[in-house]
């Protein structure tokens, strides 16, 4: 499996200590964890600001390409002329950092109309849109996709810990990992969001030119709304996940044509949606 570039401190140990209310005389030496860093990234859009997110600082190449493309900014890597990237500090003393995309014009003169009547989202989805047409815009419905079979589901989940580096250390971080046609590994990205995580896995796939059709989204995490809306408008053919989705995330993929499938711990998987359920399946 392969990784993307740009990132910075992921971790750090931190002390703790396992009592407060013992005397001050038999307090018990201190001890330390790996901590997941969280720091806040400004992303602007030709130098007009666009969102914040609170992120892990690994892979922010794959993420903020990801997120202009989730986000509708960009449809393809060669739209975005330059990244630029600048470390900052903000009170209370802390370190954030400030991403600028610099994207063609035809794309940013197409950015200015959206930003008039946009806010921009942060790491809990769909905050900052203001009306139910921006929380669930009209995208295309999915072409079908091959099947998956029920032991490479299985499989899936066995293995995906060995590839949660990050996880491993800290926990309390999301992983999505894509996976091929053939049901192959090819990246593990992991970041305090789960939304984040998705669109680290999308910036990939566009810095390595992978066309998602019939790929794989493997995530730790529930499946949500905003999440099913990443996947259609990028093309990916299913997501996987090892928490149960919501119900608007059901109805959404079973109307765009999104394979949606929960991997439970014991049971077999549960395919909630499949690249054949389109709009006016009946419920199960």
């Amino acid at each position: 499996m392969q990784q993307s570039s740009l990132s910075f401190i992921s971790h750090r140990r931190h002390a703790f200590e396992r009592c407060d209310t013992l005397p001050e005389d038999m307090q018990l030496p201190s001890e330390s964890a790996e901590l997941v860093e969280e720091i806040p990234l400004a992303i602007s859009i030709n130098d007009i600001a666009y969102a914040v997110m609170m992120v892990t600082p690994v892979h922010l190449d794959a993420f903020v390409i990801g997120f202009a493309r989730s986000e509708g900014i960009i449809e393809h890597l060669s739209e975005i002329r330059d990244i630029d990237i600048q470390l900052t500090q903000t009170s209370p003393d802390l370190e954030s950092i400030a991403i600028n995309l610099d994207i063609s014009p035809r794309r940013f003169a197409q950015f200015k109309q959206k930003k008039q009547t946009h806010l921009g989202t942060t790491g809990c989805g769909l905050c900052g849109v203001e009306s139910l047409a921006q929380a669930i815009p009209v995208l295309p419905i999915l072409p079908s996709s091959q099947p998956i079979e029920e032991a490479a589901l299985v499989s899936l989940r066995q293995h995906l810990g060995k590839y949660q580096i990050l996880g491993n250390k800290t926990g309390a971080v999301h992983a999505a990992q894509l996976i091929s046609p053939q049901g192959k590994p090819i990246v593990c990205m992991e970041d305090i969001g789960r939304h984040n995580a998705l669109d680290k896995v999308i910036g990939y796939a566009l810095q390595q030119n992978i066309n998602l059709h019939n790929h794989s989204v493997l995530m730790t995490s529930r499946c949500s709304t905003e999440l099913v809306q990443k996947a259609v408008r990028v093309g990916l053919s299913r997501l996987v996940h090892l928490a149960s989705p919501s119900t608007l995330a059901v109805k959404l993929a079973k109307h765009y044509g999104l394979t949606l499938i929960h991997l439970p711990k014991q049971d077999a998987p549960r395919v909630f949606a499949s690249s054949i359920q389109l709009e006016g399946t009946d419920d199960e």
